[in-house]
């Protein structure tokens, strides 16, 4: 049965472990989900100094859809009570694309031999470069049209 090691997203899965995986006859993968560029380029060569079988790679596809401004302001205003508690402010809410144009190309300089994205797939076109960059490209889905649509 084939394993796949998750990536685990904001430091869990280290290259070691992804390594650990891929040597043991699984898919280790390395998150670049809440690192920067650099952390992930040091960790993808980590990673390859540790083993020469495949490996992946996960990327945080960037979603920006409609905000309800009014929900985040009452939760901020929640966060700011909790934290009066525990005499900590919390930061001003803000989005991130998580760095994914610099981390794209990364992944097809770096060439795993899978690139996942979660959180949403990418159009025909950036699969298709990932494609001919060598590496094979997954899709986390939750759901039978995002199914549908990384089909």
């Amino acid at each position: 049965m084939p394993i796949v090691g998750a990536p685990l997203a904001g430091g869990p899965s280290t290259p070691a472990l992804a390594a650990a995986v891929s040597e043991a006859g699984g898919l280790g993968f390395l998150a670049a989900g809440y690192k920067t560029v650099a952390e992930v380029e040091r960790n993808f060569a980590e990673l390859r100094s540790l083993t020469d079988k495949p490996i992946g790679l996960n990327l945080f596809y960037p979603v920006s859809g409609d905000v309800d401004e009014v929900a985040i302001e009452a939760y901020v205003d929640r966060m700011e009570i909790e934290g009066e508690r525990y005499g900590v402010t919390p930061g001003e809410p803000c989005w991130t694309d998580d760095g994914w144009a610099a981390k794209l190309e990364l992944a097809c300089r770096a060439r795993p031999e899978v690139v996942s994205f979660t959180f949403g797939c990418p159009c025909r076109e950036i699969v298709e470069w990932v494609r001919g960059c060598g590496s094979r490209v997954w899709c986390t889905v939750t759901s039978a049209a995002e199914a549908a649509r990384a089909d």
